[in-house]
């Protein structure tokens, strides 16, 4: 972080789809004393590398969250935090043709 307006992002933990296929990625953003920290989970293929710059997010939470997530098949997610987010940033039904469910 030493450029100015600079943000670290931490990757926390990966879940394989049931085929492993496809992974839902949750990081951890940090970017400075001045913009709250968040939680942000994505979709990538098996394979692919991510980036957050070119890998969009499907939700994105305020604070370091655990994230509990579950496949329910190759095309839909359950997906929740602990503790709760007490501010959501942004908060998709879909991505790609993957359905996401919130608990």
């Amino acid at each position: 972080m030493h450029e100015f307006g600079a943000c670290r992002v931490v990757r926390q933990r990966a879940f394989a789809s049931p085929s492993g296929g496809q992974l839902v990625v949750v990081v951890w953003k940090s970017c400075g004393a001045t913009v709250p920290d968040s939680t942000q989970a994505s979709i990538v293929a098996r394979g692919r590398t991510f980036s957050p710059e070119s890998t969009p997010t499907f939700i994105s939470v305020r604070g370091h969250l655990d994230p509990v997530v579950a496949w329910s098949s190759e095309r839909a997610i359950r997906i929740g935090f602990i503790p709760g987010p007490d501010k959501i940033y942004k908060r998709d039904q879909r991505a790609g043709d993957v359905t996401i469910n919130y608990e």
